[in-house]
């Protein structure tokens, strides 16, 4: 029994479609190559906890190391694994925690593969996608393209490296630099050759230009300027070739994690963390902006037309939950209808056809209106941990909210590693059957009884307050 739950079993193999890996300070000291040392430092370097872009701009690695003795903060990017979820997480955060305590919840699942290995079978997860954390954020502010190109090859090495730990369970997902599209074109290739399934790119505006515009506008519009000729249509070409899936990983607001205040927003959450500037009030962007950025990001790909122009482009939406989709791709679909008229290039499918054709979206544990509404998911949807951040869950958290949406067992099986297998090339392997009994803690370790529940109702209503 597990918080007076029977524990589970499962017979099927579950896939971990978003999860993640802290970013770890070796990538930077081992694996970019000397004569691009100097080149990356000026780019993006990171030494212990903090970072720095184009050499003048502070920001989070992500890493605890070399803070310092001072240092006793809980690191919100390891803190969440086995056995410690979002309620958990919080009553720790609000507890005065020793250096002990504080690193005996560091999990080292997050930056050693061989722990990683561990926690997946104590989580119920077979295999995984692994994928960045801070520099889905930072790489794409560095202003030196053959930079930020050194360091997504020194970091596809050290991942390539990281996952040989466990070849049959642990898969890695590429990084590439969008500054320089021929640059980005050479790794694309490159890392489909080592075996990568999943190249990612984060939706957003940081360098001047959206991602998917296909021709540079008039500011960068020499044959070879600042984002390399012909801008990004052969980037997708390259993808669309390579036949890996192109990952749209969001994130939090760039001034929600130290980046300097641009003249203009970069992302679709930038706007909300912008309302509190000037007025001494913080306002988190993070509340939405993993939704706003994906949801932006795909309606215009939905009504640009973009996947008729690519029709071999498969494409995975991660972290903004999914509960969304179903009204997008509805309102998509009648837009595209009431203006039939007036397009220039008409649609060869609607666009919730074109989805259902070429794309997938990631869901969470406790995401009970896509469980409620399985049917609409049971073919597009991917689960994620999230793991090890604020907001992840086990599998066997999920299985007991679709248990409770009586989602069918041949739609678990699908939507809980069936369609990510199956997206990516991968075949089945079923490591873990039976969820873990309850890890043994120490005393001082929150316990989820009653007095807990308690605590958690009083925390739950003063976050409701306004």
């Amino acid at each position: 029994m597990e918080n007076g739950k029977p524990l589970m079993r499962k017979n099927f193999a579950v896939f971990d479609c978003d999860a993640h890996i802290n970013d770890p300070v070796e990538i930077w000291e081992k694996y970019v190559e000397p004569k691009d040392r100097e080149l990356v430092k000026r780019a993006y370097w990171c030494k212990g906890a903090t970072g720095f872009i184009n050499e003048r701009q502070m920001v989070m690695s992500g890493n605890s190391e070399g803070s310092g003795p001072q240092f006793i903060n809980l690191n919100a990017l390891t803190v969440t694994g086995p056995g410690v979820n979002k309620r958990v997480k919080r009553r720790l955060m609000r507890t005065r925690l020793t250096h002990e305590q504080v690193s005996y919840l560091d999990h080292r699942g997050a930056y050693d593969p061989h722990a990683r290995v561990r926690d997946l079978d104590l989580m119920g997860i077979d295999q995984v996608l692994v994928i960045p954390t801070m520099l889905i954020n930072n790489l794409y502010f560095v202003e030196n393209p053959e930079g930020a190109a050194a360091f997504a090859r020194a970091y596809n090495n050290w991942v390539f490296d990281w996952c040989k730990a466990a070849p049959q369970r642990l898969f890695p997902a590429a990084i590439f630099a969008i500054q320089n599209t021929r640059l980005a074109v050479e790794e694309i290739y490159r890392v489909a050759k080592m075996g990568f399934r999943v190249v990612l790119l984060r939706p957003i505006d940081a360098g001047g230009l959206y991602p998917n515009r296909l021709e540079p506008g008039p500011e960068r519009s020499t044959s070879h300027g600042k984002f390399g000729p012909n801008y990004t249509d052969a980037l997708f070409r390259a993808i669309e070739d390579t036949g890996m899936v192109l990952g749209m990983h969001t994130f939090t607001p760039p001034l929600g994690v130290g980046m300097e205040v641009n003249d203009r927003p970069v992302s679709p959450g930038d706007i909300l963390t912008r309302t509190g500037v000037g007025t001494g009030r913080v306002i988190v962007g993070s509340t939405f902006s993993f939704i706003f950025e994906a949801m932006t990001w795909l309606a215009q790909v939905l009504l640009s037309g973009f996947l008729d122009r690519y029709p071999r482009l498969k494409m995975a939406i991660f972290e903004s939950n999914a509960a969304w989709l179903p009204e997008l791709l509805e309102h998509c679909d009648l837009l595209v209808k009431l203006y039939a008229n007036e397009r220039k290039t008409p649609l060869r499918r609607l666009p919730s056809e074109a989805f259902a054709q070429q794309c997938m979206i990631s869901f969470e544990s406790d995401e009970d209106l896509v469980f409620r509404t399985y049917k609409k998911f049971e073919d597009i949807g991917v689960w994620a941990s999230d793991m090890y951040h604020p907001d992840a869950e086990d599998v066997w958290e999920a299985i007991r909210h679709m248990e409770r949406a009586n989602v069918p067992h041949s739609a678990q099986a699908k939507l809980l590693g069936g369609n990510a297998r199956r997206f990516y090339g991968i075949e089945p392997q079923i490591f873990v059957t039976q969820e873990a009994a309850p890890i043994e803690r120490p005393e001082w370790f929150p316990k989820e009884d009653e007095d807990f529940r308690r605590w958690w109702q009083k925390e739950v209503n003063q976050e409701n307050r306004y």
